[in-house]
């Protein structure tokens, strides 16, 4: 078990949420962020040159969308 610190108003948000499924806190917060999930990490992104672009060359690859 631990301590998290968050405000009194978030504490009672979830403290709602909590009794009225008929859970605890961290089941509660176990629950929500199932729900929600981590962010994936990209696999891809980005843009890469061969070479220093000039602004017209970079204007150019913005128009078509890095290749989307």
């Amino acid at each position: 078990m631990t301590t998290i610190k968050v405000p009194k108003a978030v504490r009672d948000r979830l403290l709602e949420v909590a009794t009225s499924n008929g859970l605890t806190l961290g089941q509660a917060l176990d629950h929500l962020l199932g729900k929600v999930g981590a962010r994936p990490k990209p696999t891809v992104g980005g843009y890469r040159s061969r070479r220093p672009l000039s602004a017209e060359e970079i204007d150019r690859e913005l128009g078509q969308g890095f290749g989307a």
